[in-house]
């Protein structure tokens, strides 16, 4: 059976129809390249959510390149329009550590907020202020002693990124990454309704919430974009020239930090089989995005429901049945 078939077969056979109304793909496995959708059109629009993270990742890495950044200094010495309090004199909470999760901070992720809501600042964001509905984004443990998920790291990585360089963090992505990677659908503003994929919640149909958490929840893209991306950090990790990172910074990415973390990347196996990926979930939206580390592999994965996982495994399983690439 072909690629194309077993994942159709996949989605055909998912255990909740209803809940999970469409389903996009893109991938290129053994040089296999299938792009397909069911029940929106292959150029619809998703909310990318927590694999936002991985494209503020690389903008991050490109100003280290550039010599604007360093990943082991503390972030309190770029910031400039807000400072993290606490912890003077203490280990430091660095880029590095913002990147794979292990700066010790609070907040998790992040609920949005309706559209006719008010949308706070960064700074409300980071100190958790109103109309902001999350809390301050603050210390809570020694830095690099254990992963913690934080959102909130990713924030402080925005305010960072918007302080050295002056400009605005979507602005500054869509030059650096979503461009140069070829993903030419990917924005972070909000899409027509015409062209993005309907949210569901329990089963039924919702309206999108706004993320203004851009570097760590905000990006809408196909799953073609995100495989770009995926295969952008491919051509860096092989030393292609005009890659959108040097070879070393590429291959720190992959290479865990913290717990299986590497820099803006989950990071499985340290075989030939070593993979590098980012999963992401928003109000009634999940995603997945995969790439191989030693070949060019990779496959991403959007579904407009929270009740989507069921389907990401079949599907996940239909390309390791299907193909030499063994996700596991």
């Amino acid at each position: 059976m072909s690629l194309a078939a077993a994942l159709s077969d996949a989605f055909a056979s998912r255990p909740d129809p209803g809940a999970v109304p469409a389903v996009s793909i893109a991938a290129v496995v053994d040089q296999q390249e299938v792009v397909a959708a069911w029940g929106v059109q292959t150029s619809t629009l998703f909310q990318a959510a927590s694999i936002s993270k991985a494209v503020a990742a690389v903008v991050a890495l490109r100003l280290v390149a550039d010599g604007c950044l360093d990943l082991d200094t503390d972030v309190n010495r770029f910031l400039t329009s807000w400072q993290l309090p606490g912890g003077e004199g203490a280990d430091p909470v660095t880029i590095r550590r913002l990147l794979c999760h292990g700066g010790g901070l609070t907040v998790d992720g992040f609920p949005g907020y309706r559209q006719d809501e008010t949308l706070p600042s960064l700074t409300d964001m980071l100190d958790g202020l109103p109309p902001c509905n999350t809390p301050a984004v603050r210390r809570d443990g020694p830095p690099g002693r254990e992963w913690r998920y934080s959102g909130g790291g990713y924030q402080i990585l925005q305010q960072l990124l918007e302080d050295v360089t002056g400009r605005v963090f979507t602005e500054l992505a869509a030059e650096l990454v979503l461009r140069p990677a070829g993903m030419t659908s990917a924005s972070y503003a909000q899409p027509d309704s015409a062209d993005a994929a309907a949210p569901f919640v329990d089963g039924r149909p919702v309206s999108w919430r706004i993320y203004p958490e851009h570097a760590a929840a905000g990006l809408w893209c196909t799953p073609t974009d995100l495989l770009r991306l995926a295969q952008a950090i491919q051509a860096a990790l092989a030393g292609e020239q005009g890659a959108i990172l040097p070879a070393e910074l590429a291959w720190r990415m992959v290479t865990r930090q913290l717990a299986d973390w590497g820099l803006g990347l989950r990071v499985s196996d340290d075989d030939d089989r070593r993979t590098f990926g980012h999963t992401g979930g928003n109000y009634g939206y999940q995603s997945f995005m995969l790439g191989a580390v030693q070949a060019r592999n990779g496959a991403a994965l959007m579904i407009s429901s929270d009740q989507g996982l069921p389907v990401a495994e079949a599907m996940a399983a239909a390309i390791t049945a299907s193909t030499s690439w063994q996700i596991t």
